[in-house]
């Protein structure tokens, strides 16, 4: 048996929920008609459901609740544990089909099914194999239910993952398929150490302030991807051509100490993932374990930054 030891250092995870049928202007500028007064650390998602009630997530503190914009109250949805209606570290909120809502929860690898009464009846497991979906995610959720990823790199043995590009995935859990949409790049940077044999260690991290595209799923399986070189607006269409939109004019900032300084602030106050994975050629398969918080942070010297900001 070879075992690859992965481990994820301030790994950001962009969290995005489907696009709008229509574009809506939100003016945020007057007095709220409804407030919640109970403070909340990190809000990892939230989803409106009816009867003026949403389900939050709070990551720094691993809880799911009910805010309910009636009474005022927030109620805990569930509890931390292994058992059923329990969870272990929920970071994103999608809107699945109906009123149900999905939570991911990257260190049980699965996703919790949320009912509107608060009841978690249910957990989704992604399948294992198809660039390490098991262990991350979704980035977006359809109108049928259809989960998107952006699939981390296989570890195989003995060897050095390529993590240059990941691909955008979709998988339909009611026709049991799993395609590959296309690549975007991924921004980050690859080290190993120890044998490149049976034992390999995998150290994979986000470049500083690195300009990676960011993108999501419309309702109707459309992907749309916002480009930063150049600078526009891409839509995967459901046949996988590409509509490219108009550049963007904009004016880069140029990287100082400041920014460097601000991203290294953000980055040591974070909860990276730390993943570990054991491969084997064997029936044993692929083991996976993931912890809430990763190695400690290297300090990131200002050769390693880019000269300029990204444009988002």
């Amino acid at each position: 048996m070879s075992h690859a030891s992965w481990i994820v250092a301030g790994l950001s995870i962009t969290l995005a929920l489907p696009a709008p049928a229509q574009m809506r202007n939100i003016n945020l500028t007057g007095a709220p008609i409804k407030a919640i007064t109970e403070p909340f650390t990190v809000i990892g998602g939230v989803r409106e459901l009816p009867g003026n009630k949403a389900v939050v997530v709070d990551r720094q503190e691993k809880k799911v609740m009910m805010a309910n914009f009636v009474t005022g109250a927030v109620t805990p949805i569930g509890r931390n544990g292994s058992g059923p209606g329990e969870y272990t570290y929920p970071v994103s909120l999608f809107a699945g089909p109906g009123t149900d809502t999905w939570v991911g929860d990257p260190q049980a690898g699965k996703i919790h099914v949320v009912k509107a009464d608060g009841k978690v009846v249910d957990g989704i497991l992604p399948p294992e194999g198809e660039g390490g979906m098991s262990l991350l995610v979704p980035r977006a959720v359809d109108a049928t239910g259809r989960l998107y990823y952006q699939a981390f790199p296989r570890a195989e043995p003995g060897k050095t993952p390529n993590v240059d590009s990941m691909a955008v995935v979709r998988w339909d859990r009611i026709a049991k398929r799993i395609d590959t949409l296309g690549k975007v790049p991924s921004g980050m940077s690859v080290s190993t150490s120890g044998s490149s044999g049976n034992n390999m260690r995998v150290m994979i991290s986000s470049k500083p302030l690195a300009a990676v595209p960011v993108w999501t799923a419309l309702p109707d399986g459309r992907v749309v991807i916002v480009q930063p070189s150049p600078y526009r607006v891409d839509v995967l269409g459901l046949n996988k051509s590409v509509t490219h939109g108009p550049t963007q004019a904009y004016t880069p900032i140029k990287m100082t100490a400041t920014e460097r300084n601000a991203y290294r602030a953000a980055l040591k106050s974070s909860s990276p993932i730390g993943i570990t994975r054991t491969v084997g050629s064997g029936t044993a398969g692929t083991n996976v374990s993931t912890t809430s918080q990763g190695p400690p942070q290297r300090e990131i010297p200002d050769e390693d930054f880019p000269a300029v900001m990204p444009p988002f």
